[in-house]
């Protein structure tokens, strides 16, 4: 009986997320407040794929062996499995942009309220007003835009997390119905009858086979333009906040208008306050 070629390489270590931090700056580069971002437990759902996919994928190997398929069939198999990941891996990203947007969202509406509820009914002149458009027109657009990419590579990763996951809920499904198929054919190989409906059974799985890789691919392509986009736009925000785009330059001068520091700019907006 011929014997099973070397079979796919299965991942040995499975990496699991970190806990993070996101530093926020004053204009000095001073950190003024971190966020830090929990580890999430990982449900293990990979490392059970993997153990899983290890034990039907003996059976199968052994049967495109017999069937005639031996290299052709484990490159296949091969590069199927290597394609599996962990969903768990994006799940944990799009929490962790989750919590980044509702951060900066909050950060903002801190900004609006102070100004609205402390500055705007207590005090009037040129500097309220200087510092009114500041924050309008630069200030929380910044945090908008900061507030969009977080929210695109939020949708993103659960985009990816649910592709990572069909793709590995499929191959599982192809694995565990076709193990006990070779299983009982292989043992039948003898027989004229058995080889034949054994080569059969080797087409099907490997035309399945064939069609996770496209489904793979189609995947990989339409999240590499995703991710794409997603650069340029943080190119954009670069260019927002550095010289030149580039961080090593430093951060830009926001131009922040030195006149609301001056104190006869301020004027009480009641008598009652001028006392």
């Amino acid at each position: 009986m011929p014997q099973p070629s070397p079979g796919p390489n299965f991942p040995s270590r499975m990496p699991t997320p970190k806990p993070g931090q996101l530093h926020i700056y004053d204009a000095n580069g001073k950190i003024m407040r971190t966020v830090s971002f929990g580890q999430r437990t990982d449900p293990g759902y990979f490392k059970k794929l993997i153990t899983q996919i290890r034990a039907h994928n003996q059976p199968i190997q052994m049967g495109l062996a017999v069937s005639g398929f031996g290299l052709a069939g484990v490159a296949l198999l091969s590069a199927s499995v290597v394609n599996l990941g962990n969903p768990f891996l994006f799940y944990d990203r799009r929490e962790t942009w989750k919590e980044m947007h509702d951060t900066l969202k909050g950060s903002a509406w801190d900004v609006w309220i102070t100004f609205f509820h402390e500055v705007s009914p207590n005090w009037k002149g040129h500097a309220v007003d200087t510092l009114q458009q500041y924050l309008r027109f630069k200030l929380i657009g910044m945090f908008d835009q900061l507030g969009a990419v977080a929210k695109d590579m939020s949708g993103t990763m659960h985009n990816q997390y649910k592709e990572v996951l069909g793709y590995d809920m499929s191959a599982a499904a192809l694995w565990a119905m076709s193990a006990p198929v070779f299983t009982a054919l292989t043992k039948m190989s003898a027989h004229p009858v058995g080889r034949v409906a054994l080569m059969a059974q080797a087409g099907v799985f490997l035309t399945a086979a064939g069609n996770l890789l496209k489904q793979f691919a189609d995947v990989y392509n339409k999240y590499e333009g995703d991710l794409n986009d997603l650069q340029l736009k943080i190119n954009d925000l670069e260019g927002l906040f550095y010289k030149m785009g580039n961080p090593a330059l430093g951060t830009r001068d926001l131009h922040f208008d030195q006149s609301v520091s001056e104190v006869e700019n301020w004027r009480p907006a009641t008598a009652e306050g001028a006392k």
